[in-house]
């Protein structure tokens, strides 16, 4: 019988098109961010930083169009109205069609950031009938709107923040690239984070997420950085990181390969006597 070859084998793409910027230790671009946090949690000092610092994100768009019925009244939101090109007080699905069709005709090919500040309700979910609202519809596709002028996929990133949890549906929620927890949480509502994030701590355990949430937070200002891209939990973006996936193969292969090489020697003591 003739054997056949059944080894699944990496799928060959241009990334000349994909456009990824790598910002590691941040998420890279294009990304869909969430940032969960209370009143006071620190989210409008978040914001200012990812979009207008060059640290961060600051000089990776050309265009930054901000949606929050809020935002005028905040004066810690102020920078961000007096830097961003497009502000709307009202969130809409048709405005976020008009969006998309911006990104997609741009004839400058511009990079697009979209900011949607405490303007997602519980409305946003998926009903019955299995129709999505048109955010959610949108963070599973936003990755490869493409520019119709340039050919190029990965113009448009997304930061999303919200007060609660529960306002995530698991379409956005399986989205996010990433999860900034700010400030403090009741613990009802923690619980449904690590319930959700679980695979983010050492054997999926949830109460190795909350230990490692609670290192995340020695200062009040202090924020939990899920790097889901990365499989990482950081203190801050820059900060420890007190969880990596990766850490925790590479420290399991090893331990195995220790294993391997102790009964090696306890074979060969036993061969030996």
């Amino acid at each position: 019988m003739t054997s056949k070859d059944l080894t699944v084998y990496p799928v060959k793409i241009d990334e000349t098109h994909l456009n990824v910027v790598d910002k590691y230790p941040l998420l890279p671009i294009p990304f869909f961010l969430t940032i969960l946090g209370r009143v006071k949690a620190g989210k409008s000092t978040l914001l200012n930083s990812l979009t207008l610092s060059p640290r961060f994100y600051g000089d990776d768009f050309q265009i930054k169009i901000l949606i929050s019925p809020t935002a005028r009244s905040d004066p810690a939101m102020a920078h961000i109205i007096e830097h961003f090109q497009f502000v709307f007080e009202e969130y809409s699905e048709h405005l976020l069609e008009e969006i998309v069709d911006m990104v997609e005709n741009d004839e400058n090919g511009d990079k697009y950031l979209l900011v949607l500040d405490d303007a997602i309700t519980s409305n946003f979910k998926q009903n019955k009938s299995g129709k999505v609202d048109g955010f959610s519809s949108l963070v599973t596709r936003y990755r490869h709107i493409k520019n119709h002028h340039t050919g190029q996929e990965g113009m448009l990133s997304i930061i999303l923040t919200l007060q609660y949890f529960k306002f995530l549906s698991v379409i956005t929620r399986t989205m996010s690239m990433g999860v900034v927890l700010a400030g403090q949480f009741p613990e009802v509502e923690l619980n449904k984070v690590a319930e959700a994030y679980d695979f983010l701590a050492p054997d999926g355990s949830r109460k190795a997420f909350l230990q490692n949430y609670k290192k995340c937070r020695k200062e009040p200002f202090d924020v939990c950085f899920l790097n889901v891209d990365a499989l990482e939990m950081r203190r801050n973006f820059d900060g420890e990181v007190v969880y990596s996936r990766k850490k925790e193969i590479e420290n399991n292969k090893i331990e195995n390969e220790l294993k391997e090489i102790e009964l090696k020697q306890e074979k060969e003591e036993s061969d030996g006597e």
